[in-house]
């Protein structure tokens, strides 16, 4: 079984699976990730879910570099010990 599962809009998905992927495997913790798009300015919603509950990230379209995901994601898991 993997520990990480993604899902979401397809197109999100490919530009966003392995910077995910990245910033969550090896944690040795079930996560599971719902990546959506958010209303009509581009928005997108990535929703993690894990044993200690779910942290839902906002990020603006501009800011979807994948290096940049995996930074705020790893410090967001990170920071409040997820």
């Amino acid at each position: 079984m993997r520990l990480v599962e993604i899902e979401g809009d397809a197109p999100l998905l490919e530009r966003l699976r392995a910077p995910l992927s990245q910033a969550l495997d090896g944690r040795g913790r079930y996560y599971h990730v719902q990546i959506d798009g958010v209303g009509r300015v581009g928005e997108v919603v990535v929703r993690i879910s894990g044993a200690k509950g779910r942290l839902p990230l906002l990020f603006d379209s501009a800011f979807l570099e994948p290096a940049f995901v995996r930074h705020v994601v790893r410090s967001a898991i990170e920071k409040y010990e997820f």
